[in-house]
């Protein structure tokens, strides 16, 4: 049976989201460290939403998600006049950010140093000072056993998932 591209991405999702509700702190760090930002974004957008998530994962997946570009824009509505390709992204920024600055993320055992340099000549609004404050903390390394973001444990789905896309 074949599925269609949008069908793909949400059974992708649906099975990445599973997996995530299960994971402790550690493995959704592991997670960030390792996500391929080709994949769908719902799994992203869960993270920023969880309250088991890190600070130090929020604010290494704000960075990772280049925010300098979602600054770009005034307004999500700007920002949707020029890029609507950026949407999900943009969102997700917005709530890593609003829920960093609003201490959602209680616990912090993960380290992360914001970039030193970014596009910052593009930017209409200033990204807020705490984005930048580096946070102390483990290092966690990118595992030999992930693939293309994905875990061993959900390797052999996601490769029969991709097999059954229409093409």
């Amino acid at each position: 049976m074949s599925i269609t591209e949008e069908e793909f991405e949400e059974k992708v999702s649906e099975l990445f989201i599973h997996y995530l509700e299960k994971c402790t702190p550690e493995e959704i760090h592991q997670v960030v460290v390792e996500w391929n930002f080709d994949n769908p974004k719902k799994p992203i957008y869960w993270i920023a939403n969880s309250p088991k998530t890190d600070k130090g994962t929020a604010l290494m997946l704000f960075w990772l998600m280049e925010p300098d570009f979602a600054y770009q824009f005034e307004t999500r509505e700007g920002m949707v006049e020029k890029s609507s390709w950026y949407q999900e992204d943009f969102d997700i920024v917005t709530i890593l950010e609003e829920k960093y600055l609003a201490g959602f993320y209680q616990n912090q055992v993960y380290g992360y140093a914001p970039p030193a340099e970014f596009q910052e000549e593009e930017m209409k609004r200033a990204i807020p000072s705490e984005m930048f404050v580096p946070l102390k903390g483990l290092e966690i390394s990118e595992s030999a056993d992930w693939e293309d973001g994905f875990p061993p444990e959900l390797q052999e789905r996601y490769n029969e998932l991709a097999e059954s896309v229409e093409e």
